[in-house]
Order: structure tokens, then sequence, then C-alpha cells
């Protein structure tokens, strides 16, 4: 008799004494912490790199700083799980969050961000599959979709490459 493996999201998530640290070839998925405003501001400033965001690219070092304090919030809240992208010196180079989670429907939402100094080396898709594969591991998701900006054609790519199809 087969068992039907449901994972409560809800309590997983609850249960996680911090954030989750996923290590891959190239690079690290870890919380953010106070000492990453520098590198947070230097990639959403960019404007290349907020060109298709719904905000507008950062003005002032305090807004990295205050999105750490969200970011961590929202991780205490257990409403998303935003983490740093860092390489092997431990310093960021992008992000990349599990959001809008959905416990009826086994789903969450993935966005990624990364230094436009990094793009074009496979990066970005080596951390949404770290963190998609730890979403489908640890939460026993069955999907994970990404809203992108319809002209992106990069993210479109780096999306196409890990599975996903248009919709």
């Amino acid at each position: 008799m087969a068992t039907d493996r449901r994972i409560d999201i809800a309590a997983v998530l609850a249960a996680l004494p911090s954030f989750p640290r996923i290590q891959g070839k190239r690079m690290r998925l870890r919380g953010p912490t106070p000492d990453d405003a520098d590198d947070l501001f230097a990639l959403f400033s960019d404007p290349e790199v907020m060109r298709y965001w719904s905000r507008a690219p950062m003005r002032e070092r305090g807004e990295a700083e205050g999105l750490i304090g969200e970011m961590r919030v929202a991780f205490e809240r257990r409403e998303l799980i935003n983490w740093v992208v860092v390489d092997h010196e431990d310093r960021v180079i992008g992000t990349c969050t599990l959001f809008h989670f959905d416990p009826r429907h086994r789903r969450a939402e993935v966005g990624y961000a990364l230094r436009s100094d990094h793009w074009g080396r496979g990066l970005a898709s080596e951390a949404v599959a770290l963190a998609i594969d730890w979403a489908l591991q640890a939460l026993d998701l069955h999907r994970v979709v990404a809203d992108i900006d319809p002209r992106n054609d990069a993210s479109r790519r780096v999306l196409e490459r890990l599975g996903f199809h248009s919709e």
C-alpha cells in the first residue's frame, strides 16, 4: 500500500531555525546579513539589473539596509525565503527568492536578480535550480512558477533552460 507523502508546508517553514543554506558548485545561497548592504546596493542600484523590475534602481545605501531588514522580517513571518547568492569569497552577487507559497496547490513562485557583471555565465540558472531543488525536496512542491517581464529575453532563457514553459 502506497503512502501519500504530504508535507505540511507551513509547518516545515515554521520549523526552519534559520535561512536554509544551500551549497552549489560555484555559489551558495544564504540569508542576508547587515554586512551585505554594500553588495545589495550595488546590485539593486544598477539600471541594467533593474530594467525589467517594477521599481526604480536604488539611489541610497540606506535602501539596501532597509531591504535586508525586510528580507529578514519576511523570513521570520515565513512569507518568503529571500536568499542572497554569494560567491566563494562570500560576496553577494545576486538574490533568489521563493514566495507566494500555496499549500493547497503545492506551489510557490521564484524570483531572482544577478549582478550584471556576472551575466552570461549560467550563474542565475544555478541559483534558481538550487532554490527549486530545495523547495521540491523540503516542501514537496509540485509546481514552481516565475513571472517575468515579456521583454526580458535573458530571464526567459534562464527559465527555459530549467524546464519552465511560457503560459
